[in-house]
């Protein structure tokens, strides 16, 4: 994926280690993001009735929830 352009780099450009940890933040986040996506699949390998169960009962929520307004 590329990144995105910043088009105000002329009016208020960013020094080099700014720019470097803001890549490493980013980098940062998205690690944490796939580390939380796989802890998430194990868990739902481990425990599918569970996980059918909460979601039927999530859309059983919001359905009320909508239906009532």
């Amino acid at each position: 994926m590329a990144a995105p352009i910043n088009r105000l780099d002329s009016l208020w450009p960013q020094s080099e280690a700014a720019e470097m940890a803001a890549r490493r933040e980013a980098a940062s986040w998205s690690n944490k993001a796939k580390t939380w996506e796989g802890d998430l699949e194990s868990l739902l390998r481990k425990h599918p009735k569970v996980a059918i169960v909460a979601a039927a009962a999530v859309g059983i929520a919001l359905g009320w929830i909508v239906k009532r307004k």
